[in-house]
């Protein structure tokens, strides 16, 4: 058997005892886990204002998107899509009713399962109601006059469940 220097000896030593360190250091989290420091919750301020959101603004303010769309190579809205933004009002809003006592005048407009009163004066999604007739509401806005047309009962859509 061969014999190493004594110096030789020293350094595989001293290696070894490096390598073990580092192991030691390696495992050391997973067998002794750090201890989170418990601290106290803060108690939430009173006083805090609660978040609210910020009304969505009239469809018309969306004009340019229609009339230029981003991802069309010519920048023009397709064939047949021209009057988007005056039927969009038509087709989301159904006039249900119409009351009248006197001059006044009230419509009743539902948006699926929601349900509006509008009168004369009051705006529904920036469209301004201009006038009430005995069975049609006409708005009107910007982007142009829309009319919700009240429809007999054999021809209203059937309701979605």
């Amino acid at each position: 058997m061969m014999r190493l220097p004594l110096p030789a000896l020293g350094l595989n030593r001293a290696l070894g005892a490096t390598a073990i360190a580092f192991s030691v250091v390696a495992v050391w989290p997973w067998l002794f886990p750090p201890v989170p420091a418990i601290r106290p919750l803060a108690a939430p301020a009173a006083s805090a204002p609660a978040l609210t959101l910020a009304p969505l603004p009239p469809l018309a303010t969306f004009a340019a998107i229609v009339e230029r769309p981003l991802f069309s190579p010519s920048r023009r809205p397709p064939p047949g899509a021209a009057g988007l933004l005056g039927a969009s009002i038509e087709s989301r809003y159904r006039l249900i009713g119409i009351v009248a006592t006197g001059p006044k005048k009230k419509a009743f407009v539902a948006e699926g399962a929601r349900h509006f009163e509008i009168a004369k004066g009051d705006t529904l999604d920036g469209w301004a109601v201009s006038e009430i007739g005995r069975d049609r509401v006409r708005l009107t806005s910007s982007a142009g006059e829309a009319t919700l047309k009240l429809l007999p009962a054999a021809e209203e859509a059937p309701k979605k469940p």
